[in-house]
């Protein structure tokens, strides 16, 4: 029969077979060699004397003799004294120790639970804390289910627990690491009172909660600039299309609130129609530089934002800024030279007077009516820009302009028509020119007078700021009727009336001493 020895390990009490006994001595023995007699060695040998009792009473029921054969196996599991400081990268014998959920006093504002939770699933504590909190809000929900966890869960005091806790590994330099850490603790602990601890607790998750907060608004700021990322790149590229159907490749359509419209022809084309210029592209080829190097730039900010990436492209900016200001600088200059052609300006005036061949009759008919661009066939394409028309007729590009007509009174004893056409030149005589250069009709029959809508720039001539005003004078007590025509080229601000022009168009109106009155 074998010798048995009733010994105490870790607070329990046990029954061991005499070779069982002396494994264990012989080994925790070894152990306290191998650690010295410090503080940190003699709490390290109390927790494995606690572990071993906690794997044997796992092995054994009540009153079981340990054999040797139940001590070898924990001692392997702990670690040998011999391995303890030895870096050994094999993981084949290392033992892991099963989760289990503890609060965690190391990392605890109030009583551990968060801070037992995050080791558990591995997140930060703060999540959790934050979770809490944000459960708060749902009628006090978070601070029942935070009572409830904390009578749960029991605390972690023990180093094992708290290798449990986290789910580290079994062995002789992990115990004593923890042990370390637990008297480097309590040494710091005895240095803070509890209520200053607490406090820094606090201040603590309030940094740690602006921190997460913070990183919130990057993550926002950057969604916000990927955002604006996508849509430079797409607004950008596809203004830079645009940019270049207008002028190179007959695709100017764009249509501006009725500002600038229309189908079919070139920036460049419409520029050499309008500007008395020995070559457009002095000024199509700087202007579409000025824009579009500005365009292409923003789309490659819009990259650069969007996939964050770093280049050397300092030499290309360079380059790039140096051909804009080129641009700028022969666009401004050719600008300059056509507004030196815009010096003076000057008017030719022509009168018409109106003779009735019944005397009797005092109303003058007025109607609009363009024998030359009404006739739908002879005009092949049209642009406008604000007041102007530039229109392709029988293969030639045209600039037309709209007439203005403001009603006068007169004292004179018949009704009369002046047409003023001014201009601009570089001299006296070259406005006067350009001004009576203008193509436009006014027909009289009898009473009848009929208006062109649209005045014409000859090719020869181009634009000179040309403009044409038609002022009907009439005396008082005659009158004229304003066909439905006259809409467009009848002006807003008429010195006789206070109606606007689509007020006045298909009525009769006679001229009074107050001004413009309806006929009756």
């Amino acid at each position: 029969m074998n010798t048995t020895v009733n010994v105490s390990i870790g607070g329990y009490s046990f029954t061991l077979e005499e070779n069982a006994y002396n494994t264990l001595q012989e080994y925790l023995n070894t152990v306290k060699v191998k650690l010295g007699n410090d503080k940190v060695a003699q709490e390290t040998v109390n927790d494995i004397e606690f572990r071993i009792a906690e794997l044997l009473s796992e092995k054994i029921t009540l009153g079981q003799v340990v054999t040797n054969e139940m001590v070898t196996p924990i001692i392997e599991q702990i670690g040998k004294p011999e391995d303890i400081g030895e870096n050994n990268d094999s993981t084949s014998n290392k033992q892991y120790r099963p989760k289990r959920l503890y609060r965690n006093p190391d990392d605890s504002i109030i009583a551990g639970v968060c801070g037992g939770l995050a080791a558990y699933f591995r997140v930060d504590p703060l999540v959790f804390r934050i979770l809490f909190i944000a459960l708060l809000f749902l009628k006090g929900f978070g601070l029942l289910l935070y009572i409830l966890l904390w009578i749960a869960m029991p605390k972690a005091k023990t180093p094992f627990q708290k290798m449990e806790m986290m789910g580290d590994t079994e062995n002789i330099d992990e115990i004593g690491r923890r042990v370390r850490k637990e008297i480097s603790n309590a040494s710091d602990n005895l240095k803070k009172s509890k209520a200053g601890n607490t406090v820094n607790k606090l201040i603590n998750l309030f940094g740690q909660v602006m921190l997460y907060l913070l990183k919130a608004m990057l993550v926002i700021v950057k969604v916000i600039s990927i955002t604006i990322g996508v849509l430079l790149i797409v607004s950008m590229l596809l203004i830079f299309i645009a940019l270049v159907g207008a002028v190179f490749f007959a695709s100017y359509s764009p249509d501006f609130s009725g500002v600038i419209g229309g189908v079919g022809m070139t920036l460049n084309e419409i520029i050499a129609s309008v500007l008395d210029i020995s070559s457009s592209y002095w000024i199509t080829i700087p202007l579409f530089l000025t824009l579009a190097i500005p365009i292409v730039a923003l789309i490659y900010a819009g990259i650069r934002i969007l996939f964050r990436f770093r280049a050397k492209d300092g030499t290309i900016g360079i380059i790039a800024t140096v051909i804009w200001a080129a641009a700028v600088v022969t666009l401004s200059v050719t600008f300059f030279f056509q507004m030196r052609g815009l010096s003076v300006s000057e008017k030719v005036v022509k009168e018409f007077e109106v003779s009735p061949v019944n005397n009797n009759s005092k109303i003058v008919l007025c109607k609009s009516y363009n024998y030359l661009t009404d006739s739908t066939s002879s005009i092949e394409e049209k642009v406008q820009i604000f007041d102007w028309k530039v229109f392709t007729l029988k293969g030639k590009h045209h600039l037309a302009g709209s007439p203005t007509l403001i009603i006068e009174k007169s004292f004179e004893a018949k009704p009369r028509f002046e047409v003023i056409r001014r201009a601009r030149g570089v001299n006296s005589f070259t406005a006067k020119n350009n001004a009576k250069d203008l193509v436009y009709s006014l027909t009289l029959n009898d009473t009848l007078a009929i208006l062109d809508p649209l005045y014409i720039i000859p090719e020869k001539t181009k634009w000179k700021n040309q403009s044409i005003t038609i002022k009907l004078y009439l005396p008082e007590g005659y009158g004229v009727y304003l066909d439905e025509t006259l809409s467009d080229i009848l002006d807003e601000y008429q010195p006789y009336s206070n109606y606007w022009p689509d007020e006045m168009v298909g009525k009769t109106w006679i001229m009074t001493a107050n001004g413009l009155r309806i006929a009756r």
